[in-house]
């Protein structure tokens, strides 16, 4: 529930190969993760936003970076997401409405890079702490079985 509730945040999380991309993937979540850590995440989704998180699925090994990126165009448009892939020239953006996109660095006006995530604080009005235990019961049984 908490993960569609979201206009910003609608289906950012995959379980067990359902959901979307723009967050990590849950399945494995409660194995990896304690109880706090998914409170403060939910909580405070931007607290600890650290660059290179490991993957708890452990796929190759490659760290995870969903940092919130803004593009805005030579027209002035802003696109927000996350970077999937970026070099000196291109970026290919994840945008909020899971589509990819590329563009080349040099028709950008800017590319902005925030140390944020892209998942809403859900505060205790708008998830109440009987439904965050709940939640965090649910996510605790992700352990990829």
């Amino acid at each position: 529930k908490i993960f569609t509730e979201s206009a910003k945040c609608s289906t950012c999380h995959m379980v067990n190969g359902h959901g979307g991309l723009l967050g990590p993937d849950l399945s494995r979540v409660g194995e990896a993760r304690s109880a706090t850590y998914l409170i403060d995440s939910i909580r405070e989704p931007s607290k600890e936003f650290t660059s290179g998180m490991l993957d708890p699925n452990n796929h190759y090994g490659l760290p995870l970076i969903y940092d919130t990126v803004t593009l805005v165009t030579a027209s002035g448009q802003k696109i927000v997401g996350v970077a999937k892939n970026e070099d000196t020239f291109s970026i290919q953006l994840l945008d909020t409405h899971q589509q990819l996109q590329f563009f080349l660095k040099k028709d950008l006006k800017e590319v902005i890079h925030e140390r944020k995530s892209l998942m809403p604080a859900y505060s205790d009005q708008m998830l109440k702490p009987a439904d965050l235990q709940d939640l965090i019961a649910y996510l605790e049984s992700l352990r990829g079985e």
